[in-house]
């Protein structure tokens, strides 16, 4: 049941958050929305999300950074970076690092719905 999977949405543009936020719960899923990486953390560290969705840009701790903190802390989580930032080697790097998928904004939520139920097994 999706209510019982928590998917972490980490964006600095209230725009982008609010949309994809709304989009996703009407699909079903119980989202949690932050503006940045160290409130992404927090919620990581308290509420255990099945999945992160994170912006690569941001002010401060951007997306790699924050991926790079995830891996070491919580080790198998899924984290799905989605950015503006369509850019072959950023993918690349993504990858490379272990994202489980890299998507470019506009957000496109059938396909970040796929990906998302994709990752989490459901």
């Amino acid at each position: 049941m999706l209510k019982d999977k928590l998917v972490l949405l980490v964006d600095d543009e209230p725009s982008i958050l609010t949309a994809t936020r709304a989009g996703l719960m009407d699909r079903g899923f119980h989202v949690e929305a932050v503006g940045g990486a160290e409130d992404a953390l927090r919620v990581i560290r308290s509420s255990k999300p099945s999945i992160v969705v994170s912006d690569l840009v941001m002010p401060g701790t951007n997306g790699f950074e924050l991926f790079e903190t995830v891996k070491k802390e919580h080790a198998g989580l899924p984290f799905i970076f989605l950015t503006a930032v369509d850019d072959y080697y950023a993918r690349k790097f993504g990858r490379e690092m272990g994202g489980a998928a890299y998507i470019t904004k506009p957000v496109d939520l059938d396909e970040l719905e796929r990906i998302i139920l994709e990752k989490i097994g459901t």
